[in-house]
């Protein structure tokens, strides 16, 4: 089974069933995929996915993700310089439009790299950071 980190843009497509959403559950079903949320998604995910109206609790937000096999990997003092470092790399590689990092996206990036794993987002400013070689995160984008 190999682990694959998830961004919050890729759950809260399949929490809200918004287009393409089928493809995220059969990512969540395979039975040789460990889906993993860094920290910082859940709370990312049950903020947004509230604020696009879905009437879920956290919680309930939590336990279906959990149900699927998800684990939560929180941050690690290391993960949080890193994510500085991410921070500062970004400011230094801004993508076309002017995009730069939030501090969950270098959260999410820092806990991927520490992994090992890929990190599966919509988020192509991600795969643009990699291709810099910013991050050591293995980015896919859907």
């Amino acid at each position: 089974m190999s682990a694959v980190c998830f961004d919050t843009s890729v759950l809260a497509t399949w929490v809200l069933q918004e287009p393409q959403w089928q493809v995220v559950d059969k990512l969540l079903a395979r039975a040789d995929v460990e889906p993993v949320m860094p920290g910082p998604v859940l709370t990312e995910l049950v903020e947004l996915v509230r604020r696009k109206g879905n009437a879920s609790s956290g919680h309930e937000v939590r336990d279906t993700l959990l149900s699927f096999g998800a684990r939560i990997e929180h941050p690690l003092d290391d993960d949080l310089l890193r994510a500085a470092a991410l921070l500062e790399a970004a400011k230094t590689h801004p993508g076309p439009g002017g995009e730069t990092l939030s501090l969950g996206d270098a959260l999410v990036l820092a806990v991927t790299e520490r992994l090992g794993v890929r990190v599966v987002t919509r988020d192509a400013y991600w795969h643009l950071l990699a291709a810099d070689g910013c991050t050591t995160a293995q980015v896919v984008t859907f």
